[in-house]
C-alpha cells in the first residue's frame, strides 16, 4: 500500500484496508497458536484475496489495472492450451475410458 512520507495511509481507505489485512492476519495467528495442524504458510495469499476477493482473469494484482501476465511475467509463462483437435480427442478418449 502507498504511504505518505511520515509513514501513514494516503487514503482513508487505504486505511481500513490496512486495517483489515493486520486483522486477518491476527486472526489467522490465533488459529494457528490453538491448532498445531493449522499451516501459516503462503496464508498471505488467502488473506489477500480475503480483504480484496477474488483474482480478475487477465489481471495482475497490484500491478495497475491494464497489466497483463503476459506483460508482467512474459509469454513463457503461459499456460499449454492444446488446439480444437486435440482437445475433441482427448475428450474422445475420456469418454472411451469411462465407458
Amino acid at each position: 500500500m502507498h504511504r505518505k512520507k511520515d509513514g501513514s495511509p494516503m487514503t482513508s481507505e487505504v486505511g481500513e484496508i490496512m486495517e483489515k489485512l493486520k486483522e486477518k492476519k491476527a486472526e489467522y495467528e490465533a488459529i494457528a497458536s490453538s491448532d498445531s495442524s493449522f499451516n501459516l504458510e503462503n496464508i498471505d495469499n488467502r488473506i489477500i484475496t480475503e480483504v480484496f476477493g477474488p483474482e480478475r482473469y487477465g489481471r495482475v494484482r497490484f500491478q495497475g489495472s491494464s497489466v497483463t501476465p503476459t506483460q508482467y511475467f512474459g509469454s513463457s509463462s503461459q499456460q499449454y492450451m492444446p488446439s480444437d483437435s486435440q482437445a475433441q480427442a482427448e475428450v474422445q478418449r475420456l469418454r472411451d475410458q469411462i465407458a
